[in-house]
C-alpha cells in the first residue's frame, strides 16, 4: 500500500511541477519569460518534477538506482530545497509583494501557475516524505543540504556580475531584493546572506527533529 502511496504522489508531484515550470516560463503562450530560471523557485520546481519522476520510473523492489534516489539524505534534503520555497515566498515575499503592488499582486497571487509552484508542489513534496520516505537521516545531512541554497546563491551571484550592471530590459540582475548586493551593500548583504543560511539550519535541525520522533516511536 505504501509503494502504491509512493508511486502515486511520484506521478503527481512530478506533473505538477513540471508544468508549473511550463506555465511559469510562459511556453504555453508561444513565448519565453527572461529570467525565469534565474529564480529559486523555478529551480526547485524543475529539480524537483525531474526527481519525483525518476523515483517514479525507477520505483522497483531491489533497483539500485532507486534505492540511491531514496536514500535518507538525499530525500530529506530535496525536501528541504523545495520546502524552503513555500517558505520564503509566503512568509516574506508575500507581504513584501502585497505591500508594493496591492491589488495586482493579489490577482497574481491566486493564478494556478503561482499556487502551483509555491504552495501545492512544496506541500506535497512534505507530505510525501511524512509518510513514505527513509526516517534514517544522518545528522551531518543538517549541514550538508545547505550545498543546495549556497549553489543557488554562487549561481545568483555569477549571473549578476555576468549580465553587468544595466542588464538587458525585463531581466532582473537580481532575482531578490535581499541578495542585491548594489542594493543592500556588502555589510547588509552579508547579514542576510548570513541570517538565510541560520534559517536553513533551523530547519534542517527541525526536519531531523521530525524524523528523530519518527524513528523512536
Amino acid at each position: 500500500m505504501l509503494r502504491i502511496i509512493e508511486l502515486v504522489s511520484s506521478f503527481s508531484i512530478a506533473a505538477l511541477a513540471l508544468v508549473g515550470v511550463f506555465l511559469q516560463a510562459g511556453f504555453h503562450e508561444g513565448r519565453y519569460r527572461l529570467g525565469t530560471f534565474s529564480y529559486y523557485t523555478n529551480l526547485s520546481n524543475l529539480i524537483t518534477g525531474v526527481y519525483q519522476l525518476l523515483l517514479f520510473i525507477f520505483a522497483l523492489p531491489g533497483s539500485a538506482v532507486y534505492d540511491r534516489l531514496a536514500g535518507a539524505g538525499v530525500r530529506y534534503s530535496l525536501t528541504l530545497m523545495i520546502w524552503v520555497t513555500h517558505l520564503i515566498y509566503h512568509f516574506l515575499l508575500v507581504p513584501d509583494y502585497k505591500r508594493k503592488q496591492g491589488e495586482r499582486f493579489q490577482a497574481e497571487w491566486a493564478t494556478f501557475k503561482n499556487l502551483d509552484v509555491h504552495y501545492v508542489v512544496p506541500l506535497l513534496a512534505l507530505a510525501q516524505w511524512l509518510v513514505c520516505a527513509d526516517k534514517n537521516v544522518p545528522f551531518i545531512a543538517v549541514f550538508a543540504w545547505l550545498l543546495i541554497p549556497l549553489a543557488y546563491l554562487a549561481f545568483a551571484m555569477l549571473r549578476a556580475q555576468i549580465l553587468g550592471p544595466e542588464p538587458k530590459s525585463g531581466v532582473f540582475r537580481y532575482p531578490y531584493s535581499f541578495m542585491d548586493l548594489d542594493e543592500q551593500g556588502g555589510r547588509q548583504w552579508c547579514v542576510n546572506v548570513g541570517m538565510a543560511l541560520g534559517f536553513y539550519v533551523v530547519l534542517g535541525l527541525a526536519l531531523y527533529g521530525v524524523s528523530w520522533i519518527f524513528r523512536i516511536l
